[in-house]
């Protein structure tokens, strides 16, 4: 395909492209003309491969020449300002014979009242949530490093884009996708557990909320450590203390949540004369606990796992001044086939230098009567997949109309009885006799899917799954990276009942290479990522994210990934089989970071949440305990606005008068605005900044991001009727499709087994009495056992 990029920024649209052209499809990337590269890390990273064109937007020339191009082109991406946008009318370009997708890509989408407002990583992660998570209690939050926001946008948007051209609609598609949007999509528990419980979830330093999973201190640096259940009697024996296995406070879930610093201390005492790789070694290799070593940045450029996979790319066209230089690769490939190549960017050229390379136009595509809601509507999917990552993946393919079929065990929720106040379930009259269909967050993540409860240990139960992999598409899963094989339902025996599947696992390291074994959840993914290294106070010690954020970021990249499967399926008429690592997933989410260590020598500092090339860049106190806003300033006009608003003399002022000045005396400017915004109220604050072209965001928790008028304003949230629970509002989906979301076909999470029928005799032609069959000898289930 043929790729429009319109984007002056290093952000959503780069990363969308990059995408695109990671997977050997041609992208034209259009700037205005003399726009500035302040971050070669980030140029490298992102822009490399592209055709590159300098524009005018002004002037009718260039515009004419664009036209031309966008005549030529498969999809159009932009993150330009919806005041751009609609000024020069980009999302028109090329007329009838233009694209047939047109996705747009900004801070808050195309209307509602934040429609125009600037924006930053900061003041996006802020809105949507995160800040107020990540960081230590009763002290100020941290911003997530690198550019979470945009990239996760530009995930969203491949996807998308795929998704639409493939379903070859007759007339073009506008995919109207907000950043914030999207962040509000990738929260795990936050409204599940304001709903449930009325509590706002909050920092709790380096442990996640609600779980005693941590990044901890080791003799020669940290490791994070997962805690569940089925870890714990192992965990006790590999450090010695079998006293502490069984019967004793510790040796529950919520015991080692109420006596936290006890763990700590029994932990950490353990630890204290292990180095992380022997512990690494001892835990993963000998125990498959599930501890991740924290990597510095330039320490994972040596990763013997990594190495081993070559997941570190040499540019083909190396750069003269680095000619060694290596860049993260894709964190999946088709097993079989080559890797994807990287390649250096290039200059831009003038645009009508580069329309007569271009052919004079693209190969035409039937059309195809379809709900422009629902692209992927036709794509059958079965997702056994847990937890987190993989359920993200199968939510975001059913939320485009593919067909997805859960396939799980009997177990999978949990047990058959559970008691009144247990975390993590909304029980109440209506559903007290099937508590494990009333699981919150499970509920939250398994929308737009018909359910199975299938026991795949059994000959029956493999037999019905080979079958409905016959009349499947695709096959999502996030076991470990042996347990299919071991179940006898690998990719082989998939491809000799359906050579046209695609075939995506989601293991925490891939399928090859030294730790190909290990077992992985997010706290232990995290530090093999880097992430701590680089995340942190000033001059302080590792953090986590303590969110899990590994997840969402491997869950939207599996969906990429099932993207590339059904291009590439399109054009050969074949399925494959993806190696994919959440490891290499959370480390091109910030990829920059890798190359810039290499192009200055240097290992990255924790920084805190100012920015290193702007200044205002931060988080500030407002009225109210434990209450603040993320405000930047990324040029002189957004400074001098703020200044102006404050009216304290401040642009007058010779310490601040360029950002030059003002990143030398940070430390004072920080103080003044700290005192500026101390008294005033978040939200109110935050309107006024960005009604005046700053970039602000006020720190919200749950229940505000709930209410958050934007997100209100666009009807994001989704209303759905569980069959258990009840009427309950969700948190929706950053898709708006012609400028409809289609929630109303939108399903609610199936109850266990709750589509075994239906799914039976509607896909495989069963009837009924073979059904009950498969029932009475417990194939089929829709309960956990007693």
């Amino acid at each position: 395909m043929r790729i429009l990029e319109l984007s002056d920024a290093l952000g959503a649209a780069a990363y969308c492209g990059k995408l695109f052209r990671r997977w050997g499809h041609e992208v034209i990337r259009v700037e205005s003309t003399g726009v500035a590269r302040e971050d070669a890390a980030a140029e490298i990273y992102l822009n490399g491969g592209k055709l590159r064109a300098a524009c005018d937007f002004d002037l009718a020339t260039d515009r004419a020449e664009l036209d031309r191009i966008a005549a030529t082109a498969d999809l159009l991406v932009t993150d330009r300002s919806v005041a751009d946008i609609e000024r020069f009318g980009l999302l028109a370009v090329g007329a009838g014979e233009g694209p047939r997708a047109r996705v747009a890509l900004t801070p808050f989408g195309l209307t509602g009242p934040y429609a125009h407002a600037p924006a930053t990583e900061a003041t996006l992660l802020a809105l949507g949530g995160y800040t107020n998570l990540i960081g230590d209690p009763h002290r100020e939050p941290l911003t997530f490093v690198g550019r979470y926001a945009s990239y996760q946008q530009g995930t969203m948007g491949f996807i998308a884009g795929v998704a639409t051209t493939l379903a070859a609609a007759a007339e073009p598609v506008t995919v109207d996708l907000s950043a914030l949007e999207t962040l509000a999509s990738l929260h795990q528990s936050t409204y599940s557990k304001w709903l449930e419980t009325g509590q706002a979830r909050g920092r709790s330093g380096n442990r996640m909320d609600g779980a005693a999973n941590s990044l901890l201190r080791v003799k020669d640096g940290w490791a994070g450590v997962s805690f569940q259940q089925q870890f714990w009697f192992s965990f006790a024996t590999m450090i010695g203390r079998l006293d502490i296995a069984e019967g004793h406070p510790l040796s529950t879930p919520a015991g080692r949540l109420k006596h936290y610093e006890e763990l700590v201390e029994v932990v950490e005492g353990a630890f204290r004369d292990r180095t992380m790789q022997d512990l690494f070694d001892e835990a993963q290799g000998q125990w498959r606990i599930p501890i991740g070593k924290l990597l510095g940045i330039r320490e994972a450029l040596d990763d013997p796992h990594l190495l081993e996979r070559e997941f570190w790319r040499p540019l083909e066209e190396p750069l003269a001044d680095h000619e060694e230089l290596r860049v993260p690769g894709s964190s999946f490939r088709v097993i079989g086939e080559p890797l994807p190549a990287e390649h250096a960017p290039v200059d831009a050229v003038p645009i009508a230098s580069l329309t007569p390379t271009l052919p004079a136009a693209k190969p035409a595509r039937g059309a195809a009567r379809r709900d422009a809601t629902k692209p992927l509507e036709g794509v059958r999917v079965l997702d056994l997949s847990r937890v987190w990552a993989g359920p993200t993946t199968a939510r975001i393919l059913g939320d485009l109309g593919a067909d997805v079929i859960k396939i799980e065990a009997p177990t999978n929720r949990g047990p058959r009885e559970v008691a009144q106040g247990t975390r993590g379930y909304l029980i109440t009259d209506r559903n007290r006799d099937m508590p494990w269909n009333a699981q919150s967050v499970f509920n939250q993540l398994q929308r737009n899917r018909r359910g199975v409860c299938l026991d795949l240990k059994s000959e029956d139960g493999k037999a019905l799954f080979l079958d409905l992999v016959r009349e499947s598409d695709v096959v999502i899963e996030n076991f470990s990276a042996r347990a299919m094989g071991r179940l006898g339902l690998g990719y082989d025996v998939m491809r000799e009942v359906n050579p046209r599947i695609i075939y995506v696992p989601m293991p925490a390291f891939g399928r090859s290479g030294p730790y190909r074994d290990y077992v992985g959840l997010g706290t232990s993914v995290e530090p093999l990522a880097s992430i701590p290294s680089i995340l942190g106070y000033e001059g302080g010690d590792a953090r986590t994210a303590a969110i899990a954020i590994p997840d969402p970021m491997a869950g939207t990249t599996a969906a990429a990934a099932v993207m590339v499967g059904l291009l590439r399926r399109d054009a050969t008429g074949e399925g494959c089989e993806f190696d994919f690592s959440q490891q290499e997933t959370s480390i091109g989410f910030i990829g920059e970071y890798f190359i810039q260590a290499q192009l200055d020598g240097t290992e990255p500092v924790r920084a805190g949440n100012s920015h290193p090339r702007y200044a205002p860049y931060g988080l500030y106190p407002c009225a109210g305990e434990d209450e603040w806003i993320a405000i930047g300033a990324r040029d002189d006009s957004e400074w001098t606005a703020l200044a102006h608003l404050a009216d304290g003399g401040w642009a007058e002022d010779a310490r601040f008068t360029t950002n030059e000045a003002r990143l030398a005396n940070r430390g004072a400017l920080d103080a003044l605005i700290a005192a500026w915004t101390a008294p005033q109220e978040k939200l109110l604050l935050t309107e006024r900044l960005m009604t005046a072209g700053v970039p602000a965001g006020g720190v919200l928790k749950g229940p505000e991001l709930v209410a958050d008028p934007q997100l209100a304003a666009r009807g994001y949230f989704a209303n759905l009727e569980h069959a258990v629970t009840g009427p309950q509002r969700f948190d929706g989906a950053p898709f708006v499709f012609n400028g409809q979301r289609g929630y109303e076909w939108w399903q609610p999470t199936p109850m266990l087994g709750e589509h075994n029928r239906d799914v039976l005799s509607s896909v495989l032609g069963l009837d009924g009495a073979r059904i009950d069959a498969l029932e009475a000898a417990g194939v089929l289930r829709d309960a956990p056992p007693e």
